[in-house]
C-alpha cells in the first residue's frame, strides 16, 4: 500500500521500481472482516444530507419508484421488486423533519416487516388488490379508489405458531379489511399522511407524475428528481460508510482469489464463474467482471504473456465494491511493466490530492500530467474520478438534458469514489488500475488495500 509520503519520491524511480504482485503475495496481506461484520440493521439513508439537498431544491418532498431509491429511503426491498413487477413499491420522504418516512409495500411484504430483521421506514401503507375495479373502469372516474381484497386471511393454527408466526398473524390482523387496493393508491394515502397533498415533489421517475395525474391528485407540482436523489446519496452515511467498507474489501479479496486460481486455457465463463463463488464465499453477490476489456477476453482461451484488464464489481446490502488492477499470467512485457508503472505514479499523485473542493476534472487534470512526466504518455492512458454506491456509477448528471451527461462534481466529505485508469490498446494488451477511498475532511482514505497496478499469475 501506498502512502502520501512515497508519492511521486521521484517520477522516474516510480517507473523504474515497479513491483508486481502475485496474488498469493496479495491475498495474505489481506483481511477477510467482510466475511465477519456483523449486520447493520439502521436505516441507510442519509437523513441530514437529504434536508438539504431538498432545501436546496425547493421541493416539499420526494418520491422514490427506482427499487435503488426506494431501498435508499425505507430499508427494504419488496417481494414484488425481486419478481420484477412494474410498480412493486413506492417510498416518500418529505421536506418536513417531523414526518415520518413512508413506504408502500405488498401484503406479501408484511411477515418480513413483521421478522423486523432491520429497521424500516416509520411509515408503512401495504397494498393488496382491487375488487370492484372493473365497475370503476366502466365509469371512467379514476380518481375513486376502488375497494381492496380485504387480505391475510391464510389459516392460523395456535398449535404451530411459532413467535415470528406469532407477529405475522398480528400483523394480517392489524390490516384487515385495511390495506390500499394497488400501490398507486397506497403512494396517495401515503402522501396524504405525510402532508404532501399539495406542493412541489419531485419523483426519480416520471411515470409517478402520470400515475397522480390518472387518479386525480393534481394539487401537487412534480418535478424530476433523479438528480435530487443523486446528489443526496452521493455522500455517505455512517452506516453506508459501514457497508461500502465491508464490499470494497469483500470485492477486492475475491478477486484476488480468483486470479490466483487462473491457468492458461482458463474462459471468460471460468473467470465469471470462479469471480461469483469467491464473492458468494464472502458474503458479497457477484455483479460483473470484465476480465481482458470490457467486451472479454481478447482470446477464446487465456495464454502466458497476455496481459489482461481486470474490473470487478460485487455488492454487500446493495452497496457496491469496485476494483480494477492488470493481470497477467508468467512473465511481463517490459511494455506492460512501464505502462503499469505510469498507471501507480498517476494514482499516487491523484490519491495525495483527493480533498473536499476539488473537481472530478482537477482529479483527471492531476493524474494525467503526473503520467505525462513519466516520458511514456504515448501509452495512453484514461483518467477519470466517478463516485460509487448504490450503483457502480451513482453521481449526478448535468441538470437540462434530454441524456446524461456526467457534471464536474466538486469532492465532499462523505463521498466514496474511485479513480479509473484504464489503457485500452489493442494488439498490446489491455490493462487497468483503481481503488475505492473515501473523502475525509483533509483529504482521503482507501475502503480496502491500496496495492500494485500488475498482478502475476
Amino acid at each position: 500500500m501506498f502512502e502520501r509520503r512515497d508519492v511521486l519520491a521521484g517520477v522516474a524511480v516510480g517507473v523504474a521500481a515497479l513491483a508486481a504482485v502475485t496474488p498469493d503475495a496479495a491475498q495474505a496481506n489481506w483481511g477477510k472482516s467482510a466475511l465477519k461484520a456483523p449486520f447493520d440493521r439502521r436505516m441507510v439513508v442519509n437523513k441530514p444530507r437529504a434536508y438539504r439537498v431538498m432545501e436546496e431544491a425547493k421541493v416539499d418532498g420526494i418520491i422514490a419508484l427506482n427499487p435503488i431509491n426506494v431501498f435508499y429511503l425505507s430499508n427494504f426491498v419488496s417481494y414484488r421488486t425481486k419478481m420484477m413487477n412494474p410498480h412493486p413499491s413506492f417510498a416518500v420522504m418529505a421536506r418536513d423533519e417531523k414526518q415520518p418516512i413512508g413506504t408502500a409495500v405488498s401484503s406479501s411484504d408484511l411477515w418480513e416487516i413483521a421478522s423486523k430483521e432491520r429497521d424500516y421506514a416509520e411509515l408503512v401503507i401495504p397494498y393488496s388488490a382491487p375488487t370492484n375495479w372493473r365497475d370503476v373502469a366502466a365509469k371512467g372516474d379514476f380518481s375513486v379508489e376502488p375497494t381492496s381484497v380485504a387480505g391475510g386471511r391464510w389459516p392460523i393454527s395456535d398449535k404451530t405458531e411459532t413467535p415470528w408466526e406469532h407477529d405475522w398473524a398480528a400483523i394480517n390482523a392489524a390490516w384487515q379489511g385495511k390495506m390500499a387496493p394497488t400501490p398507486e393508491w397506497a403512494l396517495v394515502r401515503l402522501l396524504k399522511e405525510m402532508g404532501l397533498s399539495k406542493g412541489r415533489i419531485a419523483v426519480d421517475d416520471w411515470r409517478i407524475a402520470h400515475i397522480l395525474q390518472d387518479l386525480g391528485f393534481n394539487a401537487v407540482t412534480c418535478i424530476p428528481g433523479d438528480n435530487i436523489f443523486r446528489r443526496t446519496r452521493m455522500v455517505k452515511s455512517e452506516v453506508e460508510l459501514g457497508f461500502m467498507r465491508q464490499a470494497a474489501r469483500a470485492n477486492q479479496d475475491a478477486a484476488m482469489a480468483m486470479l490466483q486460481q487462473l491457468k492458461a486455457g482458463a474462459t471468460k465463463a471460468d473467470i465469471d464463474q470462479l469471480f461469483m463463488i469467491e464473492a458468494a464465499k464472502r458474503g458479497a453477490k457477484a455483479t460483473w467482471i470484465a476480465a481482458g476489456t470490457p467486451a472479454g477476453m481478447v482470446e477464446p482461451e487465456l495464454k502466458p504473456g497476455q496481459a489482461m484488464l481486470i474490473d470487478a464489481v460485487s455488492q454487500i446490502n446493495f452497496y457496491h465494491g469496485d476494483f480494477g488492477r492488470t493481470f497477467v499470467l508468467g512473465e511481463p512485457s517490459e511494455a506492460l511493466k512501464k505502462r503499469t508503472a505510469m498507471m501507480k505514479v498517476g494514482w499516487q499523485e491523484a490519491f495525495a490530492a483527493l480533498k473536499p473542493g476539488l473537481k472530478y476534472s482537477d482529479v483527471s487534470k492531476i493524474g494525467l500530467e503526473a503520467m505525462k512526466k513519466t516520458g511514456l504518455s504515448e501509452l495512453a492512458v484514461g483518467c477519470g474520478p466517478h463516485s460509487v454506491g448504490l450503483q457502480h456509477t451513482d453521481h449526478p448528471f448535468v441538470e437540462g438534458l434530454p441524456y446524461a451527461v456526467s457534471d464536474d462534481i466538486v469532492l465532499e466529505e462523505g463521498m466514496t469514489i474511485t479513480v479509473d485508469f484504464p489503457s485500452l490498446s489493442l494488439g498490446l494488451g489491455n490493462a487497468h488500475f483503481e481503488d475505492l477511498v473515501v473523502i475525509t475532511k483533509t483529504g482521503a482514505a482507501p475502503l480496502a488495500s491500496m496495492g500494485e497496478p500488475l498482478v502475476v499469475g
